[in-house]
């Protein structure tokens, strides 16, 4: 039998890809690091070697790294991958800073800056996706290759009238104090996952932000409208919807002007937790055929 190297974890090498399928178990591999990114603490998770090609995750909102845990172990053995905790969520710092989607977006600028990345694939979920949507739009130089997941083009049409009541003034404000309470927590979290309850490391996530990060972000994601500037759209782009999705209205991936949709089915609005075996699927699948 002629041998076949897989990888090399120290280095890379060229044209070597893991034989199909693909793992989609949770990664224990990962390393949490952090940089300085526009004067504040920032904490990522890696893994792979250095000199794959990147690929940096975006999550969504009150979430974190741990959210694509299932996604590093199968793009881990070929790609760089990168996962941040956005400023104000997860364990990076939460400053006194604008958390608007666009501040946003140029902060992933600024992280890209601080590895040394003058060019990535992002994969985005949820606001994570619309960041990366919008980073797209105002710096196509270091976007290689876009992929979003159930992301907010149109605020005003995106959410649920539940997800609108609870985001109202007034009650945001018990609610974010109630949630630190976990059976509080879990409801209003139920809408978070289709397939099983939100897994309580990740439920968690949502406390793990201030008052001014998650309500400033959730403000700028209702009155968001991608819609009039998606036609400057220039990067090869796949955009993945869901049909059970109870927080973002499924019609929202189909906004995006992607090059590829597609769409998983009997899922949430988390599909790299819910259906992970089927999200890397898709998403492979797509990178595979667009390099």
């Amino acid at each position: 039998m002629r041998e076949r190297i897989i990888e090399d974890r120290v280095f890379g090498l060229e044209g070597t890809i893991p034989p199909r399928p693909i793992l989609s178990r949770a990664s224990r591999s990962f390393d949490l690091l952090s940089a300085r990114v526009e004067g504040a603490d920032a904490v990522y998770a890696a893994e792979g070697t250095v000199n794959h090609p990147p690929l940096v995750f975006l999550h969504g909102w009150g979430a974190s790294h741990k959210f694509w845990k299932h996604a590093f172990s199968a793009f881990a053995p070929r790609w760089r991958c990168v996962a941040p905790d956005f400023p104000g969520f997860g364990l990076s710092g939460k400053p006194d800073r604008d958390y608007s989607i666009e501040a946003l977006a140029a902060w992933v600028g600024s992280f890209l800056d601080a590895l040394r990345l003058p060019k990535a694939t992002l994969v985005g979920h949820s606001m994570g996706g619309t960041i990366a949507l919008l980073f797209a739009l105002s710096r196509p130089d270091r976007v290689e290759r876009l992929a979003v997941s159930n992301p907010v083009v149109e605020g005003r049409t995106a959410f649920s009238f539940r997800t609108r009541l609870l985001a109202a003034p007034g009650i945001r404000g018990l609610l974010f104090l109630a949630s630190r309470m976990r059976r509080l927590r879990r409801w209003v979290t139920r809408n978070f996952s289709h397939v099983q309850a939100l897994e309580e490391e990740l439920a968690e996530d949502v406390v793990r932000g201030t008052f001014r990060s998650a309500i400033g972000s959730l403000e700028s994601l209702l009155s968001a409208d991608l819609g009039p500037r998606l036609g400057g759209l220039s990067v090869p782009t796949l955009s993945i919807g869901t049909d059970r999705d109870l927080l973002v209205a499924p019609d929202q991936a189909e906004k995006v002007p992607a090059g590829t949709h597609a769409v998983i089915r009997d899922c949430g609005h988390i599909p790299m937790v819910e259906r992970p075996a089927e999200f890397n699927r898709v998403l492979d699948d797509w990178l595979r055929e667009s390099s």
